[in-house]
């Protein structure tokens, strides 16, 4: 069965899942949910946790390696999640090693879109939650907040510009 840390802010998750034929078994915490997914596009699921109902989005933030950020759209707000492997997790910890991406040295474009306002300026010190860029993708503004808190280095986006899934939007010192 496949184990996971996932890390929501400075909380974290111990999960561990079984796959049954027509749903998940997940324990989270030592404690068991039965989830259903059912996909409606390509990033958009419908979720049952334990018969309650969740339509969800989940994003990638473009960042690649050990560790996964997800960026979960769940009641109107995202939702960043750190998912691990729970062995590395481990490891990294004896080891006295954060999680890969606790540090991020840029900022990357979840999805295309065109950059409409940048919220940010070299050596502006931001927190996590702080807005960075404000990209219109699909006829929507969607404002791409900090995940980390840092020092905003350079700003590769420009106004005006169309932007592709993985384009480095902000660099961090």
């Amino acid at each position: 069965m496949p184990r996971y840390i996932a890390r929501i802010k400075d909380r974290e998750y111990d999960i561990t899942l079984e796959y049954l034929s027509d749903r998940l078994e997940a324990t989270i915490n030592g404690q068991k949910h039965e989830i259903v997914v059912h996909r409606l596009r390509d990033t958009r699921s419908l979720v049952l946790i334990d018969n309650r109902s969740h339509e969800v989005d989940v994003r990638s933030n473009g960042v690649k390696g050990a560790s996964a950020e997800k960026i979960v759209f769940l009641r109107g707000r995202d939702i960043h999640v750190t998912i691990e492997d729970y062995a590395l997790a481990q490891m990294n910890k004896a080891a006295g090693l954060t999680s890969a991406i606790s540090h991020e040295a840029s900022f990357r474009a979840p999805m295309p879109g065109l950059v409409v306002q940048i919220r940010v300026q070299p050596g502006q010190e931001v927190k996590a939650g702080d807005p960075l860029v404000v990209i219109e993708a699909m006829k929507m503004e969607n404002v791409l907040k900090a995940r980390t808190s840092g020092v905003v280095k350079s700003i590769p986006a420009a106004i005006g510009h169309s932007i592709e899934k993985g384009d480095i939007l902000v660099e961090f010192a």
